[in-house]
């Protein structure tokens, strides 16, 4: 109901502790109603005396899961299984022992949550783990309750067509008025409770604030959800008798739910301001994708292995988000720039004085030929084509194997031995194709190094005007370092593992940009608060990953 509007926090915690504790109380106090139903009688004495034995009782058993927790040697292997199952162990064992399931479940969510108060700082991986898990179970939960309520409409809504216009009339007339009656007595407590819990919900007494935020809560709140829920508990029968009203309590406990939710959602919206944000998802896309490229460049500038500098930026570039409003039209036209820009670059490099004296004019053309066919003449490289010549040329390379009975590597080996030994010069062809191919992959690795520093340049220049729509460049980078790869395909094989080390150093450049943006004042609080979040949740990633690796390596060795 308050999705899009700032709820106070007082408020929104009264409401959470209210249904907590009224709840559990109209279950206890209905299971009370029940037994005295089906004996009889009712005793003050031995109601009170019920009572106080299934509420000690819930308490007790609570206590004993406490201490369970507290002695775990494992917090991972005990802290979570443990606060998933209590809620369902607590209620089960109480139940069986005669004691209030539901106030030991009750009491089970306040010894949770101030256990997680107290133990915050301890074994934070498990804090994480467990406040996801918990934040999950409950929209799960709250889901269901909504599932059930939707469930359960047409049954009531049939039984209360049976009972005519009139008598859909009274029972509306009385849940309106169960309804004032509820929302006056709320009002009233709100505004005239004069405890300290209350004013710390509320306000001073005396405080301005105070009215409005007691008809704030007499509002809020979905009302009559678990007296629903109570009512289709009821037995058909007690007494060997037919439960008289049972149609009409679930009626009216429906029409109450109803009445509560059409009520929020009309009045909430008018009476409380609209969320503000201290910043737009688009501003915080900004700083984050600013803060990855940054932090690129960082990387990029201190890894000479190029394998390693392109696998960790694949990896810093997945931290960017999707949700950028980018001019498609505009990047598309970025890229086709940069692209022809970089291909001007090698191009340029290849002819250069200093490359031409060191290689042959042979190498350069190759070279220069492999370019043209795979950047500059890209129909040529189209999927379809490639197919074909692929087909086409693995179809030679099996009849030719097939015709000369060499298969195996031990075969191909004695064919090229006797080959040599029959013509001289061809051991003399294979060494200057051996040379050929050093010299195409050494005039590689330095085509690939001035593409790294132009690009890198364009990247950090972009960064100083305040750009953060640099995924072209990131692309322009891939569509060059798999021209590269196709080279060394054709020659050699590599494979990059990422140094655990570097990942901690990345993180840490984060750290720094975000600090840097505080101190510089173009970074709030709240934006730096939802960056350290992200840098401090993959981090704990990168760590667990790390302990899985040696582990296995442990396993292994």
């Amino acid at each position: 109901m308050t999705g899009n509007n700032d709820m106070p926090k007082g408020v929104g915690e009264a409401l959470e502790l209210e249904s907590l504790f009224n709840d559990a109380t109209g279950l206890v106090m209905l299971d009370l109603a029940l037994s005295v139903l089906s004996k009889g009688t009712f005793s003050v004495v031995e109601g009170i005396g019920h009572f106080l034995f299934v509420a000690v009782g819930g308490v007790l058993l609570v206590m004993l899961r406490f201490n369970l927790n507290r002695h775990g040697k494992n917090p991972e292997l005990t802290t979570i299984p443990i606060s998933l199952l209590t809620p369902f162990a607590i209620y089960l064992l109480a139940e069986h022992f005669g004691v209030s399931g539901i106030l030991a479940v009750v009491t089970t969510g306040i010894e949770h949550n101030w256990e997680a108060d107290r133990l915050r700082l301890t074994s934070t991986n498990v804090q994480l783990t467990s406040r996801t898990i918990w934040n999950i179970l409950a929209d799960i939960l709250n889901d269901f309750v909504f599932l059930i309520l939707g469930i359960s409409l047409p049954e009531v809504a049939r039984n209360v067509t049976q009972m005519g216009w009139q008598g859909a009339a009274a029972l509306l007339g009385v849940s309106v008025l169960v309804y004032v009656v509820m929302w006056i007595v709320r009002y009233v407590w709100a505004l005239r409770g004069d405890s300290a819990s209350i004013s710390a919900f509320f306000g001073d007494r005396k405080s301005d604030e105070r009215p409005f935020f007691a008809r704030l809560f007499a509002v809020s709140g979905i009302h009559g959800t678990v007296t629903l829920a109570m009512a289709f508990s009821l037995p058909n029968k007690i007494a060997g008798h037919a439960f008289p009203y049972r149609d009409e309590l679930i009626a009216i406990a429906t029409f109450v739910i109803l009445i509560s939710m059409v009520v929020s959602s009309i009045v909430l919206p008018r009476m409380l301001p609209q969320k503000t944000e201290a910043y737009t998802m688009a501003d915080l896309d900004h700083i984050r994708n600013k803060m990855v490229d940054y932090v690129i460049l960082q990387m990029r500038s201190q890894i000479e292995d190029h394998a390693v500098r392109e696998a960790l930026t694949d990896q810093l570039q997945s931290q960017k988000s999707n949700r950028l409003t980018v001019d498609r039209a505009q990047s598309t036209a970025n890229y086709n720039a940069l692209l022809s820009e970089t291909k001007e670059v090698v191009d340029n490099f290849l002819h250069c004085e200093d490359v031409n004296n060191r290689y042959s004019p042979e190498i350069v053309n190759i070279y220069d030929k492999i370019l043209r066919r795979v950047l500059v003449e890209p129909k040529r490289n189209h999927f379809t084509l490639r197919m074909k010549h692929s087909i086409k040329h693995w179809k030679k390379e099996v009849l030719w194997h097939t015709s000369h009975r060499v298969i195996t590597h031990e075969q191909q080996r004695r064919f090229r031995d006797a080959r040599i030994a029959e013509n001289p010069e061809l051991s003399e062809q294979i060494k200057q194709r051996e040379v050929m191919r050093d010299d195409l992959l050494a005039l590689n690795n330095e085509v690939t190094d001035t593409i790294d520093h132009y690009l890198d340049t364009v990247l950090e220049n972009r960064l100083k005007q305040k750009h953060s729509d640099n995924d072209f460049v990131y692309l322009v980078r891939r569509t060059m370092n798999h021209f590269c790869a196709h080279i060394k395909h054709d020659y050699q094989k590599s494979a990059a593992t990422v140094p655990d080390i570097l990942y901690v150093q990345a993180f840490q450049h984060e750290y720094d940009f975000v600090q840097q943006g505080i101190n510089a004042g173009y970074i709030n609080q709240s934006i730096a608060g939802v960056l350290y979040t992200e840098i401090n949740q993959a981090q704990l990633l990168q760590l667990q990953q790390f302990q899985e690796t040696e582990e296995m390596a442990l396993i292994e060795a």
